[in-house]
């Protein structure tokens, strides 16, 4: 009987023991292994989503700093003060300006790269000078200026000295794309950049017509004394009359024909008994008799004509 009761205990012990080296077999060779290799996968997983997140970055950047590489001026002061220079004097050429004189001036270093500063002198008309203008700032250059002066000309009514100051950037070399090639100290960008809130010249018209000169000394604004004083009908063909109290000077116009006395510059479109419509710059203002340019009045929306 105590023979067979310890056979049973020895066997139950034989069992636990197989259970414990079965179970510490699968924890230390299996579980554990597996563990650590998720936990590995999981790190690489991390560290690859890292390094993917970086790459995406510097790609960014790269991107970003290419395209001002392609806006900017050379790294050699030298080439970059010439390319400038010709593009400067091609560009105020094409305007139509005469009398140009440009200035190098000097360059300093800055943290990017470096700044450049021309100093421009021209001779043209308002209409010229902002032909210049909608080019200078439709080019791509990393350029902008920093000052601007219009002097009237001796002797003409409609041509203006104008002075600017004109700063430019060139940027450092470390990610230039023209780098090794042809085009690195010698290029001209051939694009334009959406600078503008309008890409029509058309659309910057209306600063060429105001005349900057019809304005008597003293600051006085011309059209305070520009009054509509007639609107008879000559011949059968109506006629809008203004007379300019400052030099006691008349002005015979028609309809369709646009008036310009100081700041005021506006279209005739429409001619009533005792008071006459001006388009200025897309609103219609309405003028009546014995009123000043100025005394006009703007009309809203729902109560203006097609």
């Amino acid at each position: 009987m105590a023979i067979s009761r310890n056979r049973i205990l020895l066997s139950f012990l034989l069992l636990f023991l197989l259970w414990y080296a079965v179970t510490w077999a699968y924890q230390t060779q299996y579980v554990a292994p597996r563990r650590a290799m998720q936990s590995e996968a999981d790190r690489l997983s991390s560290e690859m989503e890292s390094n993917q997140n970086y790459l995406n970055a510097m790609n960014l950047f790269y991107e970003q700093t290419y395209r001002l590489y392609l806006r900017s001026l050379p790294p050699v002061p030298n080439d970059a003060q010439a390319l400038y220079s010709f593009w400067l004097l091609e560009l105020l050429q094409y305007s139509g300006l005469a009398d140009n004189q440009i200035d190098t001036g000097s360059f300093s270093r800055i943290e990017p790269g470096a700044e450049y500063r021309f100093s421009i002198q021209t001779t043209g008309s308002l209409a010229q000078i902002t032909q210049f203008l909608f080019e200078f700032y439709s080019a791509p250059f990393l350029h902008r200026i920093s000052s601007l002066t219009l002097t009237p000309t001796a002797g003409s009514s409609e041509r203006l000295t104008c002075a600017m100051t004109v700063n430019v950037l060139a940027l450092n070399s470390q990610f230039n794309p023209f780098r090794g090639t042809s085009l690195e100290h010698n290029r001209v960008p051939d694009f334009h950049i959406l600078r503008l809130s309008s890409h029509d010249p058309a659309d910057y018209q209306v600063i060429a017509d105001r005349n900057l000169l019809h304005e008597t000394p003293g600051g006085i604004d011309r059209a305070d004394f520009t009054f509509l004083t007639g609107l008879p009908r000559i011949n059968g063909e109506q006629e809008v009359w203004f007379s300019i109290r400052t030099d006691n000077s008349l002005i015979k116009a028609k309809l369709g024909d646009t008036i310009r006395s100081g700041s005021f510059v506006g279209k005739i479109i429409a001619v009533y008994d005792q008071d006459i419509i001006l388009d200025r710059a897309g609103s219609q203002w309405l003028l009546e008799l014995g009123e000043s340019l100025n005394e006009a009045f703007a009309l809203p929306i729902e109560t203006t004509i097609n």
